[in-house]
């Protein structure tokens, strides 16, 4: 057998295992520093978790301005809303007071898809001009905001924007020529650029777009809020329109569907008291400015998907009010909303589907964005949530 000690090695005897225990004396050495700690974690708590607690939920105000865009094949509406307040300590030292927002909602389902911060202003109106494939453009009173669709992110913003020299600070300097798919932008010297879809940079205007966009850009910051707009008459596809039509002596009315040449027929049998059917810009368009001071909005509510929106008291007596769907094949009510004392404005999508800002008033379910579906179902649109430390 080989001799060890020649190489460098020891041979050792295995033997048991050894617990090391650990002396009772350290225990009782950090025991102090546990008891001196206990107070700091306290107020650590009463400062930072107890003002989850009691601090209250932001106030929540949606905006005129919104837009439509598609996000992997699903209609998406752009809504621009105001948050005021913070909810927590953390909230309070590393976010804003007051929050210009925007969020992507899907209108399928309701859900939010994205929610971005886009100034820190008390008051700060924005309007979403157009969407494209990837790149969606809004209009501030601090210049152009361009953002991806995808996830939301500023991609360029205010005075930035390549090929503006000296961008104009107003909204009203910005616009969407349909025809050319394009923005229009008016620069400080009066001069007219324009923005391709899915683009960021500033060109001069062709002769044809300069000449169709004189004069309608400027630099007056105007105060647009928004109102409602509604009548007991609306337009329907077709040149159709549908009434609200008294029932004579007794109270309330009924709807009534009236063809071009005259002919009418009820739509069902249910009685609508201090009834209103709330006006819509046509499907795609934004709310004009001036809404609905400017062109006249005068379609029905539902209308371009076979439904008619009405506004109404709950029942003969009650002042509390609500918004009922009904079917205009089948007359039947398909969904009901109660809005307590408070309004409703209503914005059309591209693919019929219906936006519904409700202004509650003094009911419980406060303001929010509702989706009347396809198939004459509303659908709570998610916006504006945060979670328990005050995170959108």
């Amino acid at each position: 057998m080989k001799d060890l000690s020649q190489t460098g090695y020891v041979w050792a005897e295995p033997g048991p295992y050894e617990v090391r225990r650990r002396p009772r004396g350290q225990l009782r050495l950090r025991l102090p520093w546990l008891l001196a700690a206990a107070p700091l974690a306290f107020v650590l708590f009463m400062v930072f978790g107890f003002s989850y607690l009691v601090s209250p939920e932001p106030d929540v105000t949606l905006k005129p301005g919104a837009g439509f865009a598609t996000v992997g094949g699903a209609e998406v509406a752009l809504v621009p809303y105001q948050r005021s307040g913070k909810r927590g300590m953390v909230q309070m030292i590393t976010q804003d007071m007051f929050q210009a927002r925007l969020a992507a909602v899907e209108l399928a389902t309701g859900r939010a898809l994205w929610d971005v911060q886009l100034s820190d202003r008390l008051s700060w109106p924005v309007r979403v001009l157009a969407a494209g494939e990837r790149m969606a453009y809004v209009s501030t009173d601090e210049g152009l905001v361009i953002l991806d669709l995808g996830s939301g992110k500023i991609e360029v913003r205010g005075g930035l924007v390549p090929g503006l020299s000296r961008p104009v600070h107003s909204r009203s300097a910005y616009g969407y020529d349909r025809r050319h798919r394009a923005l229009v932008a008016m620069d400080a010297d009066g001069s007219l650029r324009t923005i391709a879809l899915d683009a960021a940079t500033a060109t001069p205007a062709a002769p044809e777009v300069a000449a169709a966009w004189a004069g309608k850009l400027s630099a007056q910051r105007s105060n647009t809020n928004a109102t409602t707009a509604s009548a007991t008459e609306a337009l329907l596809p077709g040149r159709e329109t549908v009434q609200l039509r008294a029932r004579g002596p007794a109270p309330g009315r009924t709807l009534v569907r009236r063809s071009p040449d005259g002919r009418t027929g009820a739509v069902g049998e249910t009685v609508f008291h201090e009834a209103q059917l709330p006006l819509t810009p046509p499907p795609g368009e934004a709310e004009p400015e001036g809404f609905p001071t400017g062109p006249r909005p005068d379609a029905a509510a539902g209308g371009s998907a076979g439904f008619v929106v009405v506004h109404h008291n709950k029942d003969v007596n009650a002042r509390d009010r609500a918004l009922s769907v009904v079917s205009l094949e089948t007359g039947q009510v398909t969904a009901t909303l109660p809005v307590g004392t408070g309004q409703a404005r209503a914005l059309t999508s591209p693919e019929h589907r219906t936006l519904l800002y409700v202004r509650a008033g003094d009911h419980d379910t406060g303001e929010g964005l509702f989706v009347v579906g396809l198939d004459g179902r509303i659908t709570v649109a998610e916006f504006g949530r945060l979670d328990f430390f005050g995170n959108p």
